[in-house]
C-alpha cells in the first residue's frame, strides 16, 4: 500500500508559519504534528486494509489527538459526538440490537468490525491536528484565506493520494458524506474540485452531508444512504 510521506507536507507548514513570523513555534509544533500524523495514518491504513468495497466515505476536518490521542480508530480513545457506539444501529437489520461492552478497547473493536463489514471508512481533508493546546495555528481561530491556502498546498501530498486510494475501493453506489455540514460549507467545494480532478471514472459520485440539527449523527439519512 502507498504511504503518504510527511516531509512534503511538514515543509509546506513551515513555510506558512515563516510567512506569518511564527517560525519560532514550529519546532515544537512539528514534533506533536508529526507524531499525530504518523499514529493516525497507521490506523486509517489498518482500518482501510480491511475493507474490501467502499459504500460509505465520510469526510472530516482533521483528527483531535491532542494528549490522549483522540482518534476515530484509536482503540484507546473513546466514541465520541463524531461517531458514538450507538451509532452502529445504522448498520443494523430492524429490531436488531447489540449490546454495548464496558471497555473502550472492546466498544472500538466491534466498531472497527462494523466498519469494515458494511464498507465505512472516515476521510480526513487535512493532514495536521492542529489543536489550540499544542500548536500555535489552529482551525478556530484561523483565517478564511489561511484556511484555504493549507487546502490548497496539501491537496496534491495528501488529499489526493488518500482519495485516489479511496476510488480504488469505489464504485458507482458510493456515498462521500460530510460529517459536519459547516466542513462542506467552511471549504466551498474543495473535496469536489479535487474529486473530479483525479477521477478516472466516468461517474458522478454522490455527495451529501449526514449531520443532524445538533452535533450528533443523522442515523437514519445514514440507514439511507447505505440502502441506497
Amino acid at each position: 500500500m502507498r504511504t503518504i510521506k510527511w516531509q512534503p507536507i511538514s515543509r509546506a507548514l513551515k513555510d506558512v508559519y515563516h510567512e506569518h513570523n511564527i517560525l519560532e513555534y514550529f519546532e515544537n509544533d512539528e514534533s506533536y504534528l508529526k507524531n499525530a500524523f504518523k499514529t493516525t495514518e497507521r490506523l486509517w491504513q489498518e482500518q482501510f486494509n480491511k475493507t474490501d468495497t467502499l459504500n460509505i466515505i465520510m469526510i472530516s476536518e482533521a483528527p483531535l489527538f491532542g494528549d490522549i490521542q483522540r482518534y476515530i480508530y484509536n482503540p484507546d480513545t473513546p466514541p465520541s459526538v463524531f461517531f458514538y457506539f450507538k451509532d452502529l444501529e445504522v448498520f443494523l437489520e430492524e429490531g436488531q440490537k447489540i449490546k454495548r461492552p464496558k471497555t473502550t478497547q472492546e466498544q472500538k473493536n466491534i466498531m472497527f468490525e462494523y466498519f469494515s463489514n458494511n464498507g465505512f471508512i472516515s476521510l480526513d481533508i487535512f493532514p495536521f491536528a492542529l489543536n489550540p493546546h499544542h500548536t500555535k495555528i489552529h482551525y478556530q481561530n484561523m483565517s478564511k484565506k489561511l484556511y484555504h491556502h493549507l487546502l490548497k498546498i496539501t491537496a496534491e501530498n495528501y488529499l489526493i493520494p488518500k482519495l485516489k486510494l479511496c476510488l480504488e475501493k469505489s464504485t458507482e453506489h458510493t456515498h462521500f458524506v460530510y460529517r459536519y455540514k459547516r466542513l462542506f460549507d467552511k471549504t466551498e467545494h474543495h473535496f469536489e474540485e479535487v474529486l473530479k480532478q483525479i477521477s478516472e471514472k466516468e461517474i458522478k459520485y454522490k455527495i451529501d452531508s449526514i449531520n443532524s440539527k445538533s452535533m450528533s449523527l443523522d442515523k437514519e439519512k445514514l440507514k439511507r444512504l447505505l440502502s441506497a
